[in-house]
């Protein structure tokens, strides 16, 4: 099972997949899509400790990824 949150400005909102099942993967990753092309950025994430990395592309195997919105100021 994939989970995917989204840290946005009315909290985080979580969206799970399983990726056995098509309709599902299709909808986080639209979600996804639709996020980083409004320069959000993604993350995978691990359980176990491990650093996270920079996703540029929806994973389906990924089990958790984080989006996060574009930083404003300067």
């Amino acid at each position: 099972m994939g989970r995917m949150n989204i840290m946005g400005d009315k909290g985080d909102i979580r969206v799970e997949w399983d990726p056995d099942v098509e309709e599902e993967v299709k909808a986080a990753e639209k979600q996804f899509n639709e996020l980083t092309k409004k320069k959000w950025m993604a993350f995978r994430m691990y359980d176990d400790g491990k650093k996270g990395e920079r996703l540029e592309e929806f994973d389906k195997t990924a089990e958790r990824i984080l989006l996060v919105p574009p930083m404003v100021g300067g």
